[in-house]
């Protein structure tokens, strides 16, 4: 094997293991998971928690089982 040709085949080898993701241009990367909120809910109910969900996405989660002690 000459030394261009096994140049080219270590080019291509490395290329193999380094594949774009084949984004076009102005497209946004990421994935949305739609059930997303219904296991959240059902994962705080089993904990025993209440979940709150924030205006920005975010959730809040608090243990009302010990939200008000009797003295």
């Amino acid at each position: 094997m000459n030394r261009p040709t096994k140049l080219a085949d270590t080019i291509e080898h490395i290329s193999k293991a380094f594949r774009s993701a084949n984004i076009g241009q102005g497209q946004k990367v990421g994935y949305r998971e739609d059930s997303s909120e219904e296991r959240l809910q059902a994962t705080a109910e089993q904990e025993g928690v209440k979940l709150y969900r924030n205006a920005d996405g975010s959730h809040f989660a608090v243990d009302e089982s010990h939200s008000s002690y009797e003295d």
